[in-house]
């Protein structure tokens, strides 16, 4: 398998490829530990968000899904939170990529740069919903955290707190036009005109900045002018530069939606042979994002309607291409809800686990502290009972730890069985068990009287047999109020001195002797 500084250094360099990929998935698969390789899942998960290698994301996810089934809160499970919301954000599933996103801002284990940006993928993500005052509120917290938490002098310019407000003041346009406020749109654009004017930006940052500028000023002025011929015009000179590569975008991302939206205004001028020609561009060009079938839907309508035969023939090519696109993404929303749906069931499975004590089959404390105050709630004339083995050391120091497992497990296999369904019965510590019960205290205490002193449980090993003795406490739930912490303590408190009774019982019938 790679190591950590192979990926990243792949990666940087741009030999990373789909066998690269390949590879690493086909190592993490057959790896025993996934949580020994959370470095190579994360940074491999990167490559593929990086890359645009979305044919890789559904093995990555998977991958990525059992790791966090593994893992419990630590720095480890927030990178697969931030794996995770990558991935989905290569496939455009953006329910999943606000989950993860949050999961990671809020599991208390982010780190600072990286932070930033889940904030702005977020908002992103918000705005592609429609859900622009959310996505207000999220990049404010982007800035928020830039402005408290400066970056230091050695950060280079692409993780700088100046990049940061870049990102902050260019999305917000795009989110106060959402919003109807172009007025707050506007003052978001004089923003990034005052980033420019800072004399420590080099001059490849001011470029950078001049270049995403250009691109949302005209954005802007679409919403702004009606003199939509001049836009169109505007976007078409832009896009000649694009595509001559006079405009440097190699380290740009643009997000195809937007760039259809101004394909659109070119169609209502018919400008018909450049939205072809511009269309054809955006498909194959590596740096835009997001679904293509916006830009296939406006290349059709100019095939149909260019006076050109040329183009005119080539109708049947753009409407195959157009379907073909919309076929692929209902491919990959089925496979979506497969690994959903997958991802779902094992979530469930788990959660079923987790409540069970792995030995006896037993609810365990954690169930029994998140169950007993609706339990209680709910049977108001119920009982808790406390429940101590009696000689499991002595079980153990003659017939080792295995046999004290099986004595426990005896114990809870026959009690469950004696209980009914009258209680629910809790492993709660070692040899001691819980039963919250919702018959009242008589009737428990009768049915644990006939246990111990009538029908005991019969325990055999290694040809011995012995009955397994336990003492007990019984508290209704009214005598504490339902306050289930008391309940457990005064049930704890009553089964010590039945333990104390048992073990005087026994002492005095050994004198007798």
């Amino acid at each position: 398998m790679y190591t950590v500084e192979e990926i990243k250094e792949k990666i940087g360099s741009g030999q990373w490829t789909r066998a690269d990929v390949d590879t690493i998935i086909a190592d993490l698969k057959a790896s025993s530990k996934l949580t020994s390789h959370v470095g190579e899942i994360y940074y491999s998960s990167y490559g593929v968000f990086a890359y645009s290698f979305r044919d890789r994301v559904y093995p990555m996810l998977e991958i990525c899904q059992e790791a966090k089934l593994l893992l419990g809160p630590s720095m480890e499970k927030a990178l697969i939170y931030l794996a995770l919301m990558r991935l989905y954000f290569c496939l455009g599933f953006l329910p999943k990529v606000v989950e993860y996103g949050l999961k990671y801002a809020e599991s208390g284990y982010t780190l600072r740069d990286c932070l930033k940006s889940v904030y702005n993928t977020i908002a992103a993500t918000f705005t592609d919903c429609g859900l622009y005052k959310e996505a207000d509120i999220y990049l404010e917290k982007m800035l928020d955290i830039s402005r408290l938490d400066p970056c230091g002098p050695e950060v280079d310019f692409w993780n700088s707190d100046y990049m940061n407000e870049f990102v902050y003041y260019d999305s917000k346009v795009y989110v106060k036009l959402g919003m109807g406020d172009v007025k707050g749109a506007e003052q978001a654009l004089e923003g990034i005109g005052r980033l420019l004017a800072c004399d420590d930006i080099s001059e490849e940052g001011k470029n950078f900045f001049r270049l995403q500028r250009e691109c949302t000023d005209l954005y802007l002025r679409m919403h702004k002018t009606k003199d939509i011929a001049a836009i169109a015009e505007e976007f078409n000179e832009y896009m000649r530069k694009m595509e001559s590569g006079e405009l440097k975008v190699d380290c740009l991302n643009f997000c195809i939606y937007n760039f259809g939206e101004l394909l659109q205004v070119m169609a209502k001028v018919e400008r018909w042979e450049d939205i072809i020609r511009i269309g054809n561009f955006i498909k194959d060009a590596p740096n835009f994002s997001g679904s293509i079938c916006p830009v296939y839907k406006v290349m059709c309508q100019a095939a149909r309607r260019s006076e050109k035969e040329e183009i005119r023939s080539q109708v049947h090519k753009y409407e195959r291409m157009y379907l073909e696109a919309l076929e692929k993404e209902k491919e990959n929303y089925d496979e979506l809800l497969r690994l959903l749906a997958k991802e779902e069931l094992r979530l469930v499975n788990l959660k079923d686990t987790m409540k069970k004590d792995p030995l006896t089959g037993c609810l365990n404390r954690a169930a029994f502290e998140k169950s007993s105050r609706r339990f209680v709630s709910e049977h108001k004339k119920g009982c808790l009972a406390f429940l101590d083995l009696d000689y499991l050391k002595e079980i153990n120091d003659s017939y080792g730890h295995e046999g004290g497992d099986s004595y426990l497990v005896c114990f809870a296999e026959n009690m469950k069985q004696a209980l009914r369904l009258d209680g629910a019965l809790y492993r709660y510590a070692g040899d001691e068990f819980l039963i919250l019960a919702s018959a009242r205290e008589e009737e428990i205490k009768r049915r644990l009287h006939f246990i111990v002193e009538e029908n005991p449980i019969k325990f055999h090993i290694n040809g011995d047999e012995r009955n397994i003795g336990f003492s007990y406490g019984i508290v209704a739930f009214e005598e504490k109020n339902g306050n289930v912490a008391e309940l457990v303590k005064e049930a704890d408190r009553r089964m010590y001195l039945c333990k104390k009774r048992n073990h005087e019982s026994i002492l005095k019938e050994a004198k007798t002797k």
